[in-house]
């Protein structure tokens, strides 16, 4: 390994990483969302990836992450009460299978939850 994101930006500061809920909600069709986490397409080489809760966990302490975000649905604006419900309650789920992961690494940083809007 090279280092974390630290060494990599020669940074002494705390670092701040998103969990990739964003980032996989700008994939727009290229993302099916379920349950156990997210797959999506690679928009570049077609490659299929899946993210869990559990893996940007994994994901962000390799990093070094000062500031851990857990990882969430980004639910899209506008929304019915009904998927905004539905959304929610999942990314409840999703944060309690994040902050065990989370603990499960002993992680000595900080762990930080994200509210969405949708309506």
């Amino acid at each position: 390994m090279h280092g974390d994101l630290h060494d990599f930006m020669q940074w002494h500061g705390p670092i701040l990483t998103d969990s990739g809920g964003f980032q996989v909600f700008s994939l727009g069709k290229l993302r099916k969302i379920k349950e156990e986490g997210v797959t999506f397409q690679n928009p570049i080489s077609g490659e299929k990836i899946f993210l869990s809760p559990e893996k940007s966990m994994e994901i962000q302490y390799d990093l070094g992450s000062d500031i851990v975000m857990i990882f969430d649905e980004c639910t899209p604006y506008p929304a019915t009460f009904d998927y905004a419900k539905k959304s929610m309650e999942m990314s409840l789920r999703w944060a309690k299978r994040s902050r065990d992961r989370f603990d499960e690494l002993e992680n000595p940083n900080a762990l930080f939850g994200i509210i969405q809007g949708g309506i």
